[in-house]
């Protein structure tokens, strides 16, 4: 009878091409889910970051402001009013020379008459009706952006450019009887929030669409472009307060990655309602998973195409020996007679060896015997050869095999033990010592068995070990024996040991730790409580397990926390600070507390677990902002002391100019005179007695000039930094002749002003350098280098003396030079850094930069 063999290697061959397409799908499907998630994922966290960088930049530059605005109040209540306007003017005036910012700045009396303004504008107009006027009377006032309506005329008279947009900043100046001395204006220009915008946003080829907008409430547009969102979809995903970037789609059916950012800042009375929505479309937040996926389309397909046609041509090959295989087995099957049992594997493997090579190539039945019976001994090796023990018992438990693992991890070697009982040498607990109940269990269940049990090795060492027992039958189903495997657990039940150690050490060390350990689920649960968090939030651990985690955070932080917790868990990222490194948590008793955070995550059996360390500083954080506080007051303080010394040596130099200058003049005229009168008659000894009186005259003035000198810097004022400093470097050279001083000023700066108080700083500082440079540094010559632009001064005094102390260069007591060139210094918002030089000698270098 003829077996018709069915074509499997036809459908063989067509299995590596569909594979390979199968593949193909997959790797599309997962490079859309996976890598547009992630570009997703990206651009929600970009948009977040921008839009958090833009309202904290407009937070500062307001703040600023309302910090200038204050400080020039106290400065201007310091000026009598008998002074008339222009001491006030120039106060003005500095301030707004000093940021791009000020569009105007104005001193309004108690009947809203502008009395001093910046480069004069409106002054004797009246802004009474304004709103700058009528709500700085009653405090400090921040206006939303404007157009602009009495600057416009004024700016376009002067030629000045005009911002379209203004912000106003108000308040008022009280005497000390409380009655309204009069109220300070500013204008900020509408187009510095434009230039932060663009700031933050950076070239327009890195955008990729990346925008943001400086909305108020409504989304009505004051900087920049919002996509057409729905109002009452943005309400419901943005509420007030929220920041957690989302996907919106807006109403063209594009959809973007948005978010939303309150401008904060931190100042009750400057409430505004601006914030900043910042929005990426999403179709170029993807376009790279989108060319990514046509690439693999491409060349995917033509690798499945080759890959397939080569599979096939492979597997045509390779399937022939199976093809004979198959007939061997159904001329076998159709011919039972000719099937005869074998004794032993080893033995019809012996058989077989000894066939001859002509046997062996007969009918493909007796090429498949042969085959089967090689197969049989490759298993046979394969058992020898695995890592874990394996072992066969038949129904009287007597042993019929015995790997090479099993002799070594139980110390007994094959030919010992083949044909022994098993519990002669294998010492373990059985909790089935009758056979006969073994037996049954073995016919009464089908197995297989698994279960852990404590033996002894041959050499008496305990061991742990995994048995695995199956049942093993003939081919009537009759039981022969069973089969066992063993996995050695000793190494890792002395882990599991170590590991229960460590989990109490580190159980200890969390519960006597002095910081607040939290530990929740991914959804925020709390399932950890230590003694420390009990401490700090005053409440039990007993009445917290299981509840949000939420519930130690004040309302206004809530809203938004479980959307936080959610994304640093599906985040990859293991382990983080929290928020800026501190949060504010809430006490049992409703105190706000001031914490130092971190959260970290692990995966432990599959299920996320979050941990939360905190640190109570809120005695810390409260002796921070005094510390601040009285380093703006010292700043302040020294600012006054400042202009009180410019006040003060100006007045000397005018006192020793106009009455002792005069006088000793008018003394010279007159021993002049009286010489003259004289002529030739008098005694020697009063000769001599009048030129001893002209000589000391002469140098009484020469004296007064250079204290003059000392006072009053020569043509600061007059004709700026640089012909001063050249006038400086003359003078010095003349004290010191020894020593060359060289001053190099940049091109184009011999004209260049500056603000006075910047230049006058300055100035000081590098006369204290060339002063301690000339006395102290015993240098052999000296540099003085500026350069800059209308933006910055780089000023840099360098000698090559024997150098600085370090001492010194911090001030210390007896030494106030260093001390007074930091103060002038930090009075302008300039940087000096003191330092050696490589060569030798001091480098004194001062930077200054114009605040926008």
């Amino acid at each position: 009878m003829m077996i018709r063999r069915p074509p499997l290697h036809r459908w063989w061959s067509l299995l590596p091409a569909v594979i390979a397409a199968v593949l193909l799908g997959l790797l599309i499907v997962a490079t859309e889910r996976i890598v547009a998630d992630e570009l997703t994922r990206r651009s929600l966290g970009r948009v977040e970051q921008f839009a958090t960088i833009y309202a904290d930049q407009i937070a500062r530059l307001l703040s600023q402001r309302a910090s200038e605005m204050a400080l020039l109040a106290r400065t201007v209540d310091k000026v009598p009013e008998r002074a008339g306007a222009d001491p006030v003017r120039d106060e003005l005036q500095r301030l707004k020379d000093s940021s791009t910012s000020i569009v105007w700045l104005g001193w309004v009396d108690p009947e809203g008459m502008v009395v001093a303004g910046s480069d004069r504008l409106l002054e004797g107009l009246s802004i009474a009706t304004r709103p700058v006027y009528l709500n700085g009377r009653a405090g400090r006032w921040f206006g939303s952006l404007h157009p602009s309506v009495a600057l416009k005329a004024a700016l376009e008279r002067k030629g000045q450019s005009m911002s379209y947009e203004l912000a106003d900043l108000a308040l008022p100046v009280r005497r000390a009887d409380g009655s309204l001395r009069g109220v300070l204006a500013m204008h900020i220009d509408g187009r510095v929030l434009e230039q932060i915008r663009h700031r933050v946003l950076g070239p327009v080829d890195d955008r990729r669409t990346m925008d943001l907008a400086l909305v108020t409430p409504g989304l009505q547009t004051l900087v920049g472009r919002v996509p057409s969102f729905a109002a009452d979809d943005w309400a419901r995903r943005m509420p007030d307060g929220a920041h957690q970037p989302v996907v919106m789609r807006a109403r063209d059916g594009v959809d973007y990655a948005a978010t939303h950012s309150k401008v904060e800042t931190g100042d009750p009375e400057l409430a505004h309602d601006w914030s900043v929505v910042g929005h990426q479309d999403l179709r170029a937040a993807l376009e790279p998973a989108s060319e990514m996926e046509r690439l693999l389309l491409v060349w995917g397909g033509l690798a499945a195409l080759v890959l397939g046609g080569l599979g096939a041509w492979a597997t045509r090959q390779l399937t022939r020996p199976y093809v004979q295989v198959f007939d061997a087995v159904a001329e076998r099957l159709a011919d039972p007679g000719r099937v005869r049992p074998a004794e032993s594997l080893d033995a019809m493997l012996e058989q077989v060896r000894r066939l001859p090579a002509s046997a062996l190539a007969g009918s493909p039945s007796d090429r498949l015997l042969a085959q089967v019976l090689h197969d049989a001994g490759r298993i046979k090796v394969m058992l020898d050869l695995l890592p874990a023990p394996v072992y066969l018992v038949d129904n009287d438990y007597r042993l019929v095999y015995w790997n090479h693992s099993a002799a070594e991890v139980f110390g007994w070697r094959g030919e010992d033990v083949l044909g022994q009982p098993l519990a002669h040498f294998l010492k373990w607990t059985d909790p089935y010592e009758d056979k006969r109940q073994r037996m049954a269990m073995l016919e009464s269940q089908e197995g297989p068995w698994a279960f852990e049990i404590h033996a002894q090795r041959r050499d008496g060492i305990d061991i742990w070990g995994e048995w695995r027992v199956s049942r093993l039958r003939d081919m009537d189903g009759s039981l022969v024996g069973m089969m066992a495997q063993v996995r050695d657990l000793t190494a890792e039940r002395e882990a599991r040991q170590r590991l229960t150690e460590q989990s109490e050490t580190l159980t200890a060390i969390i519960q006597a730790s002095s910081d607040a350990v939290i530990s929740t689920d991914a959804s925020g649960r709390i399932e950890l409580f230590n003694p420390a968090a009990e401490r700090i939030f005053q409440v039990a651990a007993a009445d917290l397990m299981g509840q949000p985690l939420d519930r130690l955070l004040p309302p206004r932080f809530r809203p938004g926390h479980h959307q936080h917790l959610r994304g640093f868990a599906d985040s990859s990222t293991s382990r983080r600070r929290m928020g800026a490194g501190r949060v504010v948590g809430l006490r049992a008793d409703g105190a706000e507390l001031e914490l130092e955070a971190s959260i970290s995550q692990v995966t432990v059996r599959g299920r996320k677990v979050l941990t939360a360390i905190l640190r109570d500083v809120t005695e810390r954080v409260l002796a921070e902002r005094r510390q601040a506080q009285y380093q703006l007051e010292l700043s302040e303080l020294t600012y006054q002391l400042m202009e009180q010394e410019k006040q003060t040596t100006r007045r000397l130099a005018q006192i020793l100019h106009d009455r002792l200058g005069q006088t000793l003049t008018a003394l010279r005229l007159s021993l002049d005179a009286l010489g003259g009168t004289l002529g030739d008659g008098l005694p020697a000894a009063a000769a001599q007695r009048m030129a001893k009186l002209d000589a000391l005259a002469q140098q009484a003035i020469h004296e007064v000039r250079q204290a003059m000198m000392e006072l009053r810097p020569p043509l600061l004022e007059d004709n700026g930094l640089a012909a001063a400093l050249e006038t400086e470097c003359h003078t010095r050279q003349a004290e010191a002749p020894s020593v060359p001083l060289h001053l190099r000023v940049q091109p184009g700066l011999e004209t260049l002003r500056w603000p006075a108080d910047v230049e006058h700083a300055v100035f000081m500082v590098a006369r204290e350098a060339l002063v301690n440079a000339i006395q102290h540094a015993q240098a052999r010559q000296i540099e003085v280098r500026l350069d800059g632009d209308a933006q910055h001064i780089h000023l840099e005094v360098a000698d090559d003396g024997v150098g600085m102390p370090l001492a010194l260069s911090q001030g210390r007591p007896g030494h106030l030079g260093m001390v007074g060139m930091r103060e002038r210094a930090l009075a302008i918002g300039a940087a000096l850094v003191v330092e050696p030089q490589a060569a030798g000698g001091t480098l004194v270098r001062l930077d200054w930069e114009l605040l926008p």
